[in-house]
């Protein structure tokens, strides 16, 4: 995987404009539509919630079914639908506001249907990707994907609050609208033919379901990247609760620079996703990989470490490090994923890792909240971090350790 990819050609420029607009409309959508709730229908806390689970259920309902399903279509036509569909439902908002007939429960489907169309535009557009570039411009399609992705995590949030409050939370969701119509509009101007998917006699989706598991939790490398990448978001999600609570309460700082320490973590993911393909060429995809799981761990001990004042050096170091060293590590693994895994089980696969490594977030937030509750915010991060220094084990024990790259054999040892 070592390659130069400069800007790529119109038609992944295209695709990349639709990722990066469809990825920031996601990310306004989480904060827009609670705040709909709360601003213009006076909805209680617990009803704000039910909206923002509503959109992310979907991956815990759908995340292996999605990958099934899309293998057996095209994927251009799927992700122009998904942005079609998703900017339909969320006109209704503004639509029913002027009519005087919102409702939360109408918010609530609204988010449900955003979040379905969210999960399958991510498995196809990852899936798409290996038919719009060569195998040669792969990593750095998807680091151009990546830094998008995350500059959307990290900005939309604060689009979204912003645009709230300047010109009010109904009409923001109809910029959110035309940005999913943006979206759909460089999918069609796409002009590099995409192969049909292979034709087979139907089969149940429960047993592709379980074949595409199966060649995930089956292969020496993509079980132990899958792995890592549970682990690590298990205990990332733990961290991200105590953050805000252990930045409030632990060191006694304001709002303001905390909204602004939470922001470098968005910062080193997106240097981490641009800095990705050139530390791979120079270290190799293997070998980036394994030293990003376990620095990554290292530099997150220098969060809990942190004190008022000059301390805060410690922190910014540590959070940036971290992330950095996630989204390096995230970059290659799902460039690996693509350009070893068959076409008709990309989807699949893509699917299942989605599936195993995002649906322990619930789980790792309430981890998080309980050992806040009963340790402290401070003691609760050093034990997340100090949990953090197991994730890389299942790379470490592979071999992948005396690789340089992916693609070959390890060493033989007498």
């Amino acid at each position: 995987m070592r390659q130069g990819f400069r800007f790529g050609s119109a038609d992944f420029v295209r695709l990349w404009a639709s990722g990066t607009v469809s990825f920031f409309g996601t990310a306004v959508s989480t904060v827009a539509l609670p705040l709909v709730a709360l601003s213009v229908l006076g909805a209680s806390t617990f009803e704000a919630g039910v909206i923002s689970a509503a959109g992310l259920v979907a991956w815990l309902l759908l995340g292996l079914v999605a990958g099934a399903r899309i293998e057996r279509v095209r994927r251009r036509p799927l992700l122009i639908g998904c942005d079609v569909v998703r900017a339909v439902a969320l006109a209704t908002i503004p639509a029913a506001y002027v009519l005087g007939i919102l409702t939360i429960a109408q918010l609530v489907v609204v988010a449900l249907v955003v979040g379905v169309g969210s999960v399958f535009f991510d498995i196809a557009v990852q899936t798409y990707l290996p038919s719009v570039v060569s195998r040669d411009e792969l990593v750095a399609g998807n680091s151009k994907l990546q830094v998008s992705e995350n500059a959307a995590k990290t900005g939309g949030p604060a689009v979204g609050g912003a645009l709230v409050s300047a010109i009010g939370a109904p009409v923001t969701i109809l910029v959110d609208v035309a940005s999913y119509v943006f979206s759909a509009l460089c999918l069609v101007a796409v002009r590099k033919r995409e192969e049909p998917p292979e034709q087979t006699a139907p089969r149940p989706v429960g047993a592709r379901v379980r074949e595409g598991l199966h060649a995930v939790l089956g292969d020496p490398v993509l079980r132990p990247l899958t792995m890592v990448a549970a682990s690590l978001n298990f205990l990332g999600a733990g961290f991200d609760t105590l953050l805000v609570p252990y930045l409030l309460r632990g060191l006694e700082l304001t709002p303001a620079l905390i909204g602004v320490l939470v922001a470098l973590g968005g910062v080193g993911g997106v240097l981490g996703a641009a800095l990705g393909p050139a530390i791979a060429r120079r270290f190799g995809d293997a070998r980036a990989m394994v030293v990003t799981a376990l620095v990554g761990p290292l530099l997150s001990l220098l969060v809990p470490a942190a004190f008022g004042g000059t301390g805060l050096v410690l922190f910014a170091v540590g959070l940036i490090g971290r992330e950095v060293c996630i989204a390096v590590y995230s970059l290659l693994a799902r460039s690996y994923r693509q350009l070893t895994t068959p076409a008709g089980l990309l989807a699949r696969v893509t699917a299942s890792i989605k599936f195993l490594s995002w649906g322990v977030l619930p789980l790792g937030a309430l981890a998080g909240g309980l050992l806040g509750q009963v340790l402290g915010n401070r003691a609760g991060m050093w034990a997340i971090c100090l949990a953090l220094l197991l994730t890389p084990l299942p790379l470490v024990l592979s071999g992948l350790l005396r690789k340089r790259d992916l693609g070959e054999p390890a060493p033989i040892t007498e």
